[in-house]
């Protein structure tokens, strides 16, 4: 596999920050080419963020059986970075007093729904809600996955699932335990906030989207569906055992649903960077735990080798993504790749988390 060199968007800089570009150049380099060297590995865009300046890197290719790099302008599945979005909204409607942490969230919900009391935001974001992981329920399907079948087949569990049958749904649904007392991972969860949002701003997720977070940033491809140019700059996803994956099902909305490119994503983390911007500041504070080992709005929350450390991943159906953040040292990254390998969102992670350490350590 070929690897695509640095594309700078500013090259003129001093010999201490050149020093720190040329180290995190090699080290993405190196990680990338080890990367797609792995069989399971297709192709894989990475944005990063360092000095104030943005890099593009690219290896592999969009296609199993086509030598072309992934360039800033294909388009990806961000599958659960998805949520990062959502967490913003929901960051803003806080911050607005539209919605209160810890006020019941059926309140802001279009219909009555008595079998979700005591359900809260702080719950529904930290995935403490109880509320089951899909609806449809996937769990049989997921237990024990074929996953040549499985793209395939949640998509045809998920037809006609639009907003409207969910809603109709959701009434039926049983919670798997208490609110508030155990953390279970749940697309559902986050789906039922946007929810909460539409309603209280009387606007579609994908109006909230455009109007409060990618129309300002300029990320005019980042949407739910994309446009006929977009399709045809669409990366092929690979499941892990290399077979053609299609794309998520309609359904997916606000927890999985955005498609993107890497030119946006470097946007969109800039603005994740900067925490000035009352709302990203009030997404990364924790609401569970502490900002050493917790969770934000969405964002898991950590620390790496004492630099505080935000970060959230995705996998779809052949489609993996990961983005990394380091507030305080205004660095962080994002990486996109066309396969669900096993692995590959941890894999990314810790692809990030070397970079950092390479452009932190150079001398």
């Amino acid at each position: 596999m070929r690897i695509a060199p640095a594309l700078l968007v500013c090259i003129a800089f001093s010999v201490p920050h050149a020093r720190a570009a040329d180290a995190l150049d090699r080290a993405a380099a190196q990680a990338a080419s080890a990367y797609v060297a792995e069989p399971c590995h297709v192709g894989l865009s990475v944005v990063a963020i360092s000095e104030g300046r943005v890099r593009h890197y690219a290896a592999g290719s969009v296609r199993r059986d086509m030598a072309r790099l992934p360039a800033p302008d294909s388009v990806y599945e961000l599958a659960s970075l998805t949520k990062t979005f959502t967490g913003a909204l929901a960051a803003r409607a806080v911050q607005d007093d539209r919605i209160p942490l810890d006020a019941d969230f059926r309140a802001y919900l279009p219909e009555p729904y008595p079998n979700l009391a005591g359900i809260t935001l702080r719950m529904l974001a930290a995935h403490t809600s109880g509320l089951q992981r899909d609806l449809p329920d996937t769990d049989a399907l997921l237990t024990h996955p074929d996953y040549d079948r499985l793209g395939e087949q949640l998509t045809r569990l998920n037809l006609g699932y639009d907003r409207a049958r969910t809603l109709q749904a959701l009434h039926e649904v049983k919670l798997r335990d208490p609110p508030g007392q155990q953390q279970a991972y749940s697309n559902l969860g986050i789906r039922v906030i946007a929810y909460g949002l539409e309603q209280v701003q009387d606007a579609s997720f994908a109006q909230l989207l455009a109007t409060q977070i990618t129309g300002p940033l300029e990320m005019t491809e980042t949407l739910l569906a994309p446009t006929p140019a977009m399709q045809a700059r669409l990366i092929t996803p690979y499941n892990r055992h290399g077979h053609r994956q299609p794309f998520h099902d309609d359904s997916a909305g606000a927890a999985y649903g955005l498609y993107s490119t890497p030119r946006d994503m470097a946007r969109y983390l800039a603005w994740q960077l900067d925490e000035s911007d009352p709302v990203v500041a009030r997404a990364h504070a924790p609401i569970r735990g502490t900002r050493d080992d917790g969770e934000g709005m969405i964002w898991h929350l950590g620390r790496d080798h004492g630099a505080r450390m935000l970060w959230h991943g995705g996998g779809g159906f052949g489609t993996t993504s990961q983005m990394v953040l380091y507030p305080d040292l205004g660095e962080g990254f994002v990486l996109l790749s066309n396969d669900a390998c096993a692995g590959s969102e941890e894999q990314l992670r810790q692809m990030a988390m070397a970079l950092h350490a390479a452009s932190r350590n150079s001398p």
